[in-house]
């Protein structure tokens, strides 16, 4: 989901006053934060598996707090003590077949059929099943409209709709469906069998489409945007069985993988464009439109410019189809392999622009004039993200990726991403364009449960941006606004743990929270714990793992520990569990011996709860400087605690010191962070560029999903 927020009046004054000059986005601002003195929250020392959260976590976080068997289950079977799948995982599967049917007048409503083929791959006969009816969200009276304000980002916007079911079956057999707000249960008269057993299940669907669809799908004159249309599976999974949370609409989504079929009748105007393939060229385009998407796949899309970008739809036919309506309707096909959902778009005013790179067709949508001139940059920045995160994550398994520009500020789908308008400044889509894109690895490829964990998702995500929005602006540095924006959630008093769901979060701080909090920690234990090339390593091996999974919170961190090697207990403690910051200080220094031969003795402190490996910076009574690092390990000395001592041979007399002469350490309290005569800090910079480990490079890759 796109990082671009409209806070409520309330917090925005909070946030505001809290830091003037910066606003919620991922732009940040370039003034350094000014230093915070935070009251100390203790913690205990018992292992956060399988005990309560502890200090500074907020109230609703411990009344709504995840149980741990969700978060760190295994390691058993299914789920290895190294984070990998165990030798007995399993999954279930839900392919699709579906037609719609699109009716443009009175605001639009979609109508179809949907038909899913459903394995029940695990080792428990189901005797009910459970889809997700996400339109429901628009019923009155819905849970979701009683927890987000009508006016706001995630609210109803006063719309009234929701779902009409018919003709519900399983295995042709007719089944009284229980609505549950978003959630459907389906009594069975015959069980799933475990372990491949199967059941097919058929429903009429129609729904009216929202102006404001949550700011996930919606409709801007003749420009529909369609999203959560269909009625879709839950997951049951290994860890919780039936995943029946509601969509309240701020958190988002967990769904099974199959193949989709499906098909768009439209008006015969409209253009649409989808997930998955488009299957009927010859039936909904012409011959020059066909020549010119042949054209586009084998074209080569250069970085940074329009070279190798073909106009399929060209803005004279687009304004030409905007001008004379056409009778009767046109039937779209397309198909989608290994996917956890579809989305489509459709309008008559569409250009359509497409390029490649290594087999991947990068295809921009945009209804001309309402997109600015930055659409005509639309294929080339899709082809950037997808070069991009191909070669330093995992290769894109897809062979497309679709933008387009709407009334949704940004969402995202497989293979399909809705973004703002823009303006003609190519820069005004790229970071939504980017961003939206990025979510193709997560949660797309790797298929974790955004309903409950933000953090898997969307900080994920924001910080594999950093890599890419300093590839793309060479010399800036993503660090300062992703930084800056907790700062300004916590001085609202809006901090979360990482750990809470994001329909508990503050709807104005969700940016911050679920995106750039978890975007910074994940940068510092990169860059500050573990080490650039180590972490990489580590972050290619869950993606790979996880690919067309469902990991947990704990597949995550039992997997960047069996790569590193390293225990890092204390970190998920400090920074998933608490709302905790560090705050690390220097006391003081001594140095004794002889000349040639002296020791230099650093007190220091933590003033919160947070341990975190020492970096420190020593500048000499010879004018040379020294820069030393201590594990963790030192604040558990039996005799440590909040404050320890250390120390390390130098050749002559410490005159200053400096914690973190790198900046991008989110030490709180910079005041207390010097002594003496303190030497500089490095200047700030790229936190990402130069650091990232080798291109993968290759093919893409056409892994299959578990079946």
């Amino acid at each position: 989901m796109s990082s671009r927020l409209r806070p409520s009046r309330a917090v925005r004054r909070a946030l505001v006053h809290a830091s003037a000059p910066c606003a919620l986005v991922l732009a940040g601002c370039a003034a350094r934060p000014q230093a915070q003195v935070l009251t100390p929250v203790r913690l205990d020392a018992t292992s956060i598996v399988g005990s309560a959260p502890s200090g500074g976590t907020s109230d609703v976080f411990q009344t709504f707090a995840p149980l741990d068997r969700a978060e760190w289950a295994g390691p058993n079977q299914y789920r290895g003590a190294n984070g990998a799948p165990g030798p007995a995982y399993w999954q279930q599967r839900a392919d699709y077949s579906i037609t719609a049917t699109l009716d443009t007048a009175n605001g639009g409503t979609v109508s179809g059929q949907v038909r899913i083929a459903y394995t029940n791959n695990s080792p428990d006969t189901l005797r009910f099943v459970w889809l997700q009816l996400d339109q429901n969200l628009y019923r009155a009276g819905s849970r979701g409209s009683a927890l987000f304000a009508s006016d706001s980002r995630w609210g109803v916007r006063g719309f009234q709709g929701g779902y009409d079911l018919s003709d519900v079956t399983v295995d042709g057999r007719a089944v009284t469906p229980r609505v549950d707000d978003t959630m459907l249960r389906l009594d069975l008269a015959q069980p799933v069998a475990p372990r491949g057993g199967r059941a097919t299940i058929s429903l009429r669907f129609r729904f009216a489409v929202p102006e404001h669809g949550s700011d996930r799908m919606g409709r801007d004159g003749t420009l529909f945007e369609i999203a959560q249309w269909y009625p879709r599976m839950a997951v049951y999974d290994d860890v919780r069985g039936w995943n029946t949370d509601p969509y309240l609409g701020q958190g988002e989504f967990y769904l099974e993988y199959g193949d989709i079929d499906y098909a768009v009748t439209a008006p015969a105007g409209y253009v649409v464009a989808g997930s998955g393939t488009l299957q009927n060229a010859e039936q909904v385009l012409t011959s020059a439109q066909r020549e010119r998407l042949a054209r586009a796949r084998a074209s080569v899309a250069t970085p940074g410019t329009n070279d190798g970008v073909v106009a399929v739809v060209t803005r004279a036919e687009a304004e030409a189809a905007a001008r004379a309506p056409v009778s009767g309707t046109r039937t779209w096909r397309f198909r989608a392999e290994n996917v956890r959902d579809v989305a489509w778009a459709a309008a008559p005013d569409f250009r359509w622009d497409a390029t490649s790179w290594n087999g991947i067709l990068c295809q921009a949508f945009y209804p001309w004039p309402r997109a600015g001139r930055a659409w005509e940059s639309g294929a080339e920045q899709t082809c950037w993200s997808m070069r991009t995160y191909s070669g330093l994550f995992f290769p894109y398994p897809y062979p497309q990726a679709t933008s387009v520009a709407g009334p949704v500020g940004g969402m995202e789908y497989p293979m399909f991403v809705m973004v703002h308008y823009g303006s003609g400044d190519p820069a005004s889509i790229f970071e939504t364009i980017d961003h939206e894109q990025g979510h193709e690895w997560f949660p797309m490829l790797v298929g974790s449960n955004e309903r409950r964990y933000a953090w898997q998702d969307e900080g994920f995500n924001t910080y594999i941006n950093a890599f890419s929005n300093e590839r793309r602006y060479p010399g800036t540095s993503a660090y300062e606004g992703y930084r800056q924006d907790w700062a300004n959630a916590r001085a609202a008093n809006v901090d979360a743990p990482l750990m809470t769901r994001p329909d508990h979060m503050e709807s104005a701080a969700l940016g911050a929270l679920a995106y750039r909090k978890p975007a910074t920690v994940l940068l510092t234990l990169r860059n500050h714990v573990v080490g650039a090339e180590t972490f990489d390593r580590a972050f290619r091996e869950y993606a790979r793992r996880w690919a067309f999974r469902h990991p947990t919170p704990g597949d995550f961190f039992r997997t960047i520990e069996d790569v590193s090697g390293a225990d890092l207990a204390w970190f998920w403690r400090s920074f998933w569990y608490t709302t905790d910051v560090l705050d690390i200080g220097i006391d003081g220094v001594e140095t004794k011996g002889d000349a040639g031969r002296q020791m230099a003795t650093l007190a220091l402190r933590r003033h919160s709860s947070i341990p975190f490996p020492v970096a420190v910076r020593l500048r000499l009574a010879d004018g040379s400087t020294r820069d030393v690092r201590f594990p963790v390990d030192v604040w558990a000395k039996p005799s440590g605690g909040d404050q320890v001592t250390v120390s390390v041979g130098v050749p002559a007399s410490v005159v200053g010191a400096r914690l973190w002469p790198d900046p991008t350490v989110p030490d709180w309290n910079p005041a207390n962070d010097v002594w003496g005569q303190a030497p500089a800090a490095d200047a700030p910079g790229p936190v990402t560029t130069g650091k990232a480990g080798g291109a993968m490079g290759g093919a893409p890759a056409r892994a299959a999903a578990p079946r």
